[in-house]
C-alpha cells in the first residue's frame, strides 16, 4: 500500500488524526497484517518564500524511481500495489505513465 499526500501536506501528518493516530501505521496493519505500508513524501509547500520549486513531472519521476528501487531492493516486484492518493497526490499518480515494477 502506497500513500501519497496532497498539496501543503506531509507524508505522515496528512494521514494522522488530531489524537496522534497515524492510521496507516497504527490501524491498518491490524486488518492487513501482511501488507507493506509506505508513504511517499515530496515538497508540497505552496505558500511563502520557501514554496516548492519542482514540477509535477519532477515529482512523478522521483516517485516512480523511489518506488521501483524499493521494490527491486526488497524483492517485492511481484506483490500487488494499492495506492491511497489525496488531492495532488492523485494527480502525481495519474501522471505516472510507465508501469511501476
Amino acid at each position: 500500500i502506497v500513500a501519497i499526500h496532497g498539496l501543503d501536506g506531509h507524508r505522515e501528518d496528512s494521514f494522522t488524526a488530531d489524537n496522534g493516530v497515524l492510521w496507516l501505521r497504527d490501524l491498518l496493519p491490524e486488518t492487513l497484517f501482511s501488507a507493506r505500508i509506505l508513504t511517499y513524501g515530496y515538497d508540497a509547500r505552496t505558500h511563502g518564500e520557501n514554496r516548492a520549486q519542482q514540477t509535477m513531472y519532477d515529482v512523478s519521476v522521483d516517485f516512480v524511481a523511489k518506488l521501483s528501487a524499493f521494490r527491486i531492493n526488497t524483492k517485492t516486484n511481484d506483490r500487488p500495489l494499492i495506492f491511497i492518493a489525496h488531492s495532488f497526490g492523485g494527480i502525481i499518480l495519474k501522471n505516472v505513465s510507465n508501469p511501476i515494477r
